[in-house]
């Protein structure tokens, strides 16, 4: 049985209904490119997408999620092998949501109100999706005002991200920037702008983050580029007091962004 109205609602069985396969490129970067959605997995994701005022187009309900309270322009009733077909996971979440993408004009630098909120996030060329995630969910968890990704990124939106951000990534607004964009934009920030890097001679506790503050990140493997360093009106170090030489993007940006949470209290 591949289709059928069951209760008002649909009903897929087979792996091989074109709406599966249309669903699983969402797991590739040219097949969101292409349809311009993404997926989320699970209930207590998909609750703070419902709280945060996203509405997926087409919801996947596995046998375990039958009693869910969640809506969608769509509800789709399916077998474990369509959940784990869409997802690719052996033991897939009884829930999938399909959300549209926010369209680029919302997410260029012209939609960045530094003013929003006290504190900011800079990532400069992330490109693992799971230290992109923790990001996203640091950002939410200190109120930050957005992520804003600068230069070519690991996708916001693609699965592992998503699943990395336990639902943030529908309550942080993401930005995307370009080198000169970024620098002109930090020329122009009216609060403090805070770089990270090993070398800085100033500690990351000890500075004021001034708000708006905006932390500016690098990747572990290169840091922050030179340019964007100078265009940041102070550097700050996060010590190393073992034999570590670095900390992981996603823990240096929660470090940081805590440490001006609590330079603002």
């Amino acid at each position: 049985m591949n289709m059928q109205p069951s209760g008002g609602n649909e009903r897929i069985e087979s792996v091989s209904n074109p709406l599966v396969k249309e669903l699983r490129e969402l797991r590739t970067p040219k097949g969101r490119k292409e349809q311009r959605r993404f997926i989320a997995e699970g209930e207590r994701t998909l609750a703070e997408a419902a709280r945060a005022g996203w509405r997926a187009s087409i919801l996947l309900v596995g046998p375990d999620g039958a009693e869910t309270k969640l809506t969608a322009e769509r509800v789709i009733h399916v077998s474990i092998d369509v959940l784990s077909k869409v997802t690719g996971r052996e033991n897939p979440q009884p829930l999938l949501g399909v959300f549209a993408e926010p369209t680029a004009e919302t997410q260029g630098v012209q939609q960045i109100d530094p003013s929003a909120a006290t504190r900011w996030l800079m990532l400069e060329g992330p490109r693992d999706p799971g230290n992109l995630g923790s990001c996203i969910r640091s950002a939410d968890a200190v109120a930050a005002g957005g992520v804003i990704l600068v230069g070519e990124t690991c996708d916001p939106y693609s699965v592992e991200c998503v699943r990395a951000t336990m639902g943030s990534i529908f309550a942080v607004p993401i930005f995307r920037v370009s080198d000169t964009e970024a620098r002109e934009l930090l020329a122009r920030w009216p609060g403090e702008s805070v770089a990270t890097a090993g070398d800085a001679p100033s500690d990351y506790a000890a500075v004021a983050y001034r708000a708006p503050a905006i932390i500016v990140v690098g990747t572990e493997a290169e840091g922050l580029s030179p340019a964007l360093r100078a265009a940041c009106r102070v550097a700050v170090s996060i010590p190393m007091l073992g034999r570590a030489e670095s900390l992981n993007l996603g823990v240096a940006a929660a470090i940081t962004l805590y440490a001006a949470e609590r330079a603002q209290r």
